[in-house]
This record gives C-alpha cells, sequence and structure tokens, in this order.
C-alpha cells in the first residue's frame, strides 16, 4: 500500500514538472511571436543549454525539512490518537506547501 501511494506521489512530481517546464517554454514563444508580430527587437536566443542556472538549495533545504516536519508529525498523530487513518501523506503535503510558501518569501528580491 505505501509503495503505491509514493509511486502516486512520485509521478505526480514528474507530471507537475514536465507541465512547468511546458508551458515555461510555450509562453517564451508566444512572447516571441507577438514582439515579432509587432516589429520590436527579438532578444537573442541562447544555444541550447549555455544560460546561467543557480540552484536554488535554501528553497530546496526548507520545503525537505518542512516535508519531514509533516512525516513526523503524521505519525506522531497515528500514534498518539484511536483514528486508524493514514496521516502521513496528508501531513507531508501541508507541511510541504507551507515549506513552498516560506521559501517563496524568503527568497523574494525586495524583502519587503
Amino acid at each position: 500500500m505505501n509503495q503505491i501511494v509514493f509511486t502516486i506521489i512520485f509521478l505526480a512530481f514528474l507530471t507537475a514538472g514536465f507541465l512547468a517546464w511546458y508551458f515555461t517554454h510555450k509562453s517564451r514563444e508566444k512572447e516571441r511571436m507577438l514582439l515579432i508580430e509587432k516589429d520590436q527587437q527579438v532578444p537573442e536566443q541562447k544555444d541550447g543549454w549555455s544560460f546561467s542556472f543557480r540552484f536554488p538549495w535554501l528553497k530546496l533545504g526548507v520545503l525537505i525539512t518542512a516535508i519531514a516536519l509533516g512525516l513526523i508529525t503524521g505519525t506522531l498523530i497515528n500514534e498518539i490518537t484511536d483514528i486508524r487513518a493514514e496521516f502521513q501523506p496528508i501531513m507531508m503535503f501541508l507541511f510541504g506547501g507551507i515549506g513552498m510558501i516560506v521559501a517563496h518569501y524568503m527568497d523574494r528580491k525586495d524583502n519587503g
């Protein structure tokens, strides 16, 4: 049962990553076409993978910590209460979402 849940979660993350990549590239293409239609200067495209990439280690750390706290909280709720439900996935998503929100506000440029 747990293996099925984790497989579904993995596939959901994989799908979300692909969709984010797809819609990012699609919106860049639309923006480029609009600039061409308006006879404006189109910025040169960089060749393939030659872009600068900084991995957001702080955001990843906050997210992983929040997910771990969610799993611990879900396990404690299962142990303390008599309710026979699996709280680990629920708490993992709840705390993971909270962690993503916190990481977003920590990384904002204007800090205000």
